[in-house]
């Protein structure tokens, strides 16, 4: 297996990113996807047929890249995407008060942060606001607009939060 390592040398490639005080983001560069992972998204989307598909299955960044990185790379690390949300200033906001433009961020209680997804509509039902997100679920996978509820871990045994964040001036 590491054969082809050897021979090849390291084949990852990764762009500088940098946090707003300078702190170095590791990162690579994905990837285009192949027949399975194009496959793999197709049957996402037929199983979420709310979702209204930005962009088709492509490679290169994930959810934090095309946040954080003008869709130039995927970030993989938590700690990094910690590091771009205190550096960058970003700081949490209540749910009521999130806005278009905002983050909301998917988290598993057990294993941290999952997903990060812009904002993009907000409507309300009541006094209960309603917001689609802008999202990519992985570095092979299209881009989405969704209901934040309508997420690839609603099946399985996912303990899911929700946090939104903000970089507009207090």
């Amino acid at each position: 297996m590491f054969e082809e390592d050897i021979l090849l040398g390291n084949t990852e490639e990764s762009i500088v990113v940098q946090t707003r005080r300078g702190r170095d983001v590791l990162n690579v560069v994905e990837p285009e996807p192949g027949e399975r992972g194009r496959r793999k998204y197709q049957i996402l989307r037929e199983r979420h047929p709310g979702w209204r598909p930005r962009k088709d299955a492509c490679g290169v960044y994930n959810c934090y890249g095309m946040t954080f990185a003008s869709r130039r790379t995927s970030i993989l690390a938590d700690e990094f995407v910690s590091a771009i949300l205190d550096d960058d200033g970003y700081r949490r906001v209540e749910e009521r008060d999130a806005q278009v433009g905002d983050l909301a961020v998917y988290s598993d209680t057990r294993c941290g942060r999952l997903h990060v997804a812009l904002i993009v509509q907000k409507e309300w039902v009541g006094e209960t606001p309603v917001f689609f997100g802008l999202s990519k679920w992985d570095s092979t996978s299209g881009e989405d607009i969704h209901r934040l509820s309508d997420h690839v871990w609603q099946d399985g045994d996912w303990q899911i939060v929700l946090e939104y964040y903000t970089d507009r001036t207090p």
